[in-house]
């Protein structure tokens, strides 16, 4: 991206995906969504979700993992299964990680279900938020049972965290959803990355008219020159388009 004026500008289209979807039967043959980009050890590292269509429920989704060693021009996958996937801590989904390497150590924060319920018209109703995990290598990852977002009233689906390391502690943006209501872009605080502390109202809500007056969601900060922008996906998650809002240094 390159900012010309006021206006973002794509600086180069990738001429095909840098991630197809995995075999049929494979964790991810239904969807392959990537989440997140680390560099380490001369290596581009992308974390994805990965997604198969559900009988009981719609949908699965787990973490995978691939690597790049061209600059990012093409991907291979670490292995066919995902790098996060059921546990014991974790015994329905995972998905939508976000990693940092910290003094050697990889940190995770991503989406797992506490729960699949069945709504008022019988259909199946998830509800997830997000939680931490660490590993050494970045393959195998140790997770617990710590809630790092409590459920806010009403809400189920606490979505798609963003994670960067500031002088004394970190932020996250993510998107959250009520009932009977889309995602908004919400912000949180934490001293350890642990225990976070959100903002009651969000970040960002839907604009009066547009290609986001419906829904805003999945977020991340993004830093051009001086100036700092909100990059978010619009209603439907995205198919109406995404865009930017002006956002300040310290979010």
């Amino acid at each position: 991206m390159r900012l010309d004026g006021d206006q973002i500008k794509p600086v180069r289209y990738a001429p095909r995906p840098s991630l197809e979807l995995g075999r049929l039967g494979a964790f991810d043959d239904a969807g392959a969504l990537p989440s997140c980009l680390v560099e380490t050890d001369g290596r581009l590292l992308v974390y994805h979700s990965g997604w198969t269509l559900g009988r009981t429920v719609p949908f699965h989704f787990h973490i995978g993992l691939a690597t790049s060693s061209d600059g990012g021009e093409t991907f291979e996958r670490v292995s066919e299964a995902p790098v996060l996937g059921r546990n014991p801590h974790d015994p329905l989904l995972t998905g939508a990680p976000w990693v940092l390497r910290e003094n050697g150590v990889f940190r995770m924060w991503y989406i797992s279900a506490t729960a699949w319920v069945t709504g008022p018209n019988g259909e199946p109703v998830h509800y997830y938020t997000v939680k931490h995990a660490t590993s050494a290598d970045g393959l195998a990852w140790k997770t617990d049972d710590h809630l790092c977002l409590s459920y806010g009233e009403g809400e189920h689906a606490l979505a798609r965290p963003v994670v960067r390391r500031l002088d004394g502690g970190y932020r996250m943006l993510f998107s959250a959803r009520r009932h009977n209501e889309t995602y908004r872009v919400y912000v949180a605080s934490s001293v350890d990355g642990v225990t976070w502390q959100r903002q009651a109202k969000p970040l960002l809500d839907v604009a009066p008219t547009g290609w986001d007056s419906e829904m805003v969601c999945y977020a991340s900060k993004l830093t051009l020159g001086n100036r700092h922008f909100l990059l978010y996906n619009g209603n439907a998650y995205g198919r109406d388009g995404f865009g930017a809002a002006s956002l300040s240094a310290s979010v």
